[in-house]
């Protein structure tokens, strides 16, 4: 009956008359007090929430990503999101069946202010999980992402080029067949490295999960 921790996915979708749409998706396990072990909401239970409860839920999203993520334009231009929630499932795809995992999508769409020559994110340190870096340009979804931990800042996207400006980290580990990832490549050899993320992953879900153990019974 385990349920994954929950991350912070942040897409950004630059188009060629520059345009600029930014989504990021933010599961109502996140304003619980532990959600890792949390519920999580589905269509079905969405249907019985009253008016003010599903009000109450996108205005906690939107106070939840202020505090977890910061937009950063290089050179240094302000950014304030104005992000319209909806509830939808992963991927901003359509609720559909009743055990349907619901989250909330938060879309703004912009222009790239002129003069701005790269883009990052920041996931602040108040935050307490994983905000996924997404990046999609000219209509094709950038292979490079980047898991963030709170307090640090992902690589920049040169927007002219839609690049990173700089290399991916280098090799941190190896399957038995000596085939390697970075931790924030993704969608280069994904059949044999895939593996390889899955185990990564679940080590840091038990690492988490034990220290929510050990914080909410110290003599554990």
């Amino acid at each position: 009956m385990a349920h994954p921790i929950p991350d912070v996915p942040v897409r950004a979708d630059f188009a060629q008359d520059g345009s600029w749409t930014l989504q990021v998706e933010v599961d109502p396990r996140c304003f619980e007090d532990d959600p890792n072990v949390a519920l999580s909401v589905t269509k079905a239970d969405l249907a019985t929430f009253p008016p003010e409860r599903l009000q109450k839920l996108k205005t906690q999203a939107v106070e939840y990503v202020k505090k977890v993520l910061e937009i950063v334009l290089d050179p240094p231009i302000p950014v304030s999101p104005a992000f319209e929630f909806e509830f939808t499932t992963h991927e901003n795809a359509a609720l559909k069946a009743p055990e349907d995992v619901v989250v909330l999508t938060g879309t703004w769409k912009t222009k790239v202010p002129q003069g701005a020559a790269g883009y990052s994110i920041k996931a602040l340190p108040e935050g307490t999980l994983s905000v996924v870096y997404h990046n999609t340009a000219l209509g094709k979804k950038l292979d490079r992402m980047q898991i963030l931990f709170p307090g640090e800042e992902s690589f920049v996207l040169d927007l002219k080029t839609y690049t990173p400006r700089t290399p991916a980290p280098p090799i941190i580990m190896a399957d038995g067949s000596g085939d390697a990832i970075c931790v924030d490549c993704y969608g280069a050899n994904t059949q044999q490295t895939l593996p390889v993320v899955v185990g990564a992953v679940a080590l840091v879900m038990l690492i988490l999960w034990w220290k929510g153990r050990r914080s909410r019974n110290p003599a554990a």
